[in-house]
């Protein structure tokens, strides 16, 4: 396995009042656009366990598959990539759909991800435990960061009916 450097992680339980939750995410880099396609492919992820969920899952993934987010599987594209490194995170990857070069100094990274969602169903009022985990692979000489969209943290409306059920236009 490869040693991480400056690791950190951000974890708490939260009780959703529907069956689904979300939340809203960037995830930047300075290995972004030189250390593509190498072995600095920083270790990143959301990881939720709780009732309904086989042990614990990362739910920060390329949209639409189960690639985790990462420098390998979302960047600008190369025509280098020697040792498979990209193309290895899965078909499809590298996903430059998902990937801004850093021309508006919004973050002092290189380059970013589009805004993401992280998204899981859950079972409505059951406690969950979110884990928000980075570190740098490889070295420590270069950062990445993740950056949440203040209050995305979010589960789907519950809807009450008070119709009673009928039978031939008469209730039961």
């Amino acid at each position: 396995p490869q040693s991480t450097f400056d690791a950190v992680s951000l974890e708490f339980d939260f009780v959703p009042l529907g069956d689904s939750i979300e939340f809203r995410y960037v995830f930047s880099s300075e290995e972004y656009p030189e250390w593509i396609c190498q072995s600095y492919n920083d270790v990143f992820a959301f990881f939720i366990s709780g009732p309904g969920i086989v042990g614990t899952q990362n739910i920060a993934r390329v949209p639409g598959t189960n690639i985790p987010v990462a420098i390998n599987s979302i960047n600008g594209g190369t025509s280098a990539d020697p040792n498979g490194l990209c193309a290895g995170m899965g078909p499809g990857s590298p996903f430059t759909q998902y990937y801004v070069t850093n021309t508006s100094n919004y973050f002092t990274h290189d380059g970013h991800t589009v805004v993401l969602t992280a998204a899981a169903k859950v079972i409505p009022c059951q406690t969950y435990h979110l884990k928000l985990a980075i570190a740098d692979a490889g070295d420590e000489a270069l950062d990445s960061g993740v950056f949440l969209e203040a209050g995305s943290l979010k589960s789907n409306s519950v809807e009450i009916s008070s119709e009673l059920p009928t039978f031939n236009g008469f209730p039961y």
